[in-house]
């Protein structure tokens, strides 16, 4: 399709043009501790199977996502749509291991690598649905999705003003590349692992808050800008507990069959909630 093409063409040339993200640039940013504090999301999975192989998707900001995993010990491989930034992370010792992979149709065998992260990629994807699908085919116990969530609550317009005067946001629902921006809808979500013959999925809420102005800002200093984006997220964490306002983020695990005990347990004590999915009975019990 024509508009796939062009979606996938001007992604690229995103990527191409990308800077060095603060991981590895700037670690004690603001901007860098807002990443790593999503990424945290996996430590229940890290701390369960330490010595598990994941792949990640979309990972074009140098392979940052995968620099992270890297760094708490598993073994990792990064893809996106170009390898040219992906070699310079390698050749830089960021990252282990690196593909240029289109998410919609990736070069890896079946069950490759335990786990498949995704972090704020597949809102990007011209058919994300397609993507999931090739995620869920290459991972063997999970995939890991860190993604805007769809979930309404009574103040998100508020949100959503509030974005538009501090930041200047004035597009909320497209992208230069034609793409709309796909959220996350968990009960869909789970449709769509039950329709698979999947048992259960985990959900954690994130809430995040960013202005550019404090990005570069030293997160370990009491400063203007970490005072401002703790305080943002607090209230917005504060606002999500009454149900007055919906989580801008959630990472949610996707199982591909059903989970140890143990790893759910560490999920729940990671502030996880667990869902469990009405059993097909003309699936077997894996997706």
């Amino acid at each position: 399709m024509k508009f796939v093409e062009e979606s996938y063409r001007l992604q690229a040339v995103s990527e191409d043009e990308m800077d060095l993200p603060s991981r590895f640039t700037a670690p004690a940013s603001i901007d860098n501790w807002r990443h790593t504090r999503m990424l945290d999301a996996t430590a229940p999975l890290i701390a369960t199977y330490p010595d598990s192989t994941w792949i990640t998707v979309g990972d074009g900001r140098y392979g940052s996502d995968a620099a992270y995993l890297h760094d708490h010990g598993v073994a990792v491989t990064t893809t996106t749509l170009t390898d040219e930034r992906l070699r310079t992370a390698f050749e830089r010792g960021f990252i282990p291991a690196y593909r240029a992979e289109n998410a919609e149709r990736m070069s890896f065998a079946d069950e490759s690598a335990d786990f498949v992260l995704c972090k704020e990629s597949y809102h990007h994807f011209p058919r994300p649905p397609v993507a999931l699908y090739e995620m869920l085919r290459v991972a063997r116990r999970g995939v890991v999705l860190i993604e805007p969530l769809d979930a309404p609550r009574p103040l998100d317009a508020v949100k959503r003003l509030v974005k538009r005067l501090v930041r200047g946001d004035t597009e909320l629902q497209f992208e230069p590349s034609g793409n709309f921006l796909y959220r996350l809808d968990i009960q869909e979500l789970a449709k769509l692992m039950t329709a698979m013959g999947g048992l259960c999925l985990a959900f954690k809420g994130i809430n995040d808050f960013y202005h550019p102005r404090f990005a570069a800002s030293d997160c370990t200093r009491l400063n203007f800008g970490t005072v401002v984006t703790r305080l943002g997220i607090g209230l917005q964490n504060a606002l999500s507990a009454c149900g007055l306002l919906g989580y801008g983020l959630g990472c949610v695990v996707m199982f591909r069959g059903e989970p140890e005990a143990r790893c759910t347990d560490a999920l729940r004590r990671g502030g996880f909630r667990i869902v469990d999915l009405p059993r097909n009975p003309y699936v077997g019990g894996e997706a």
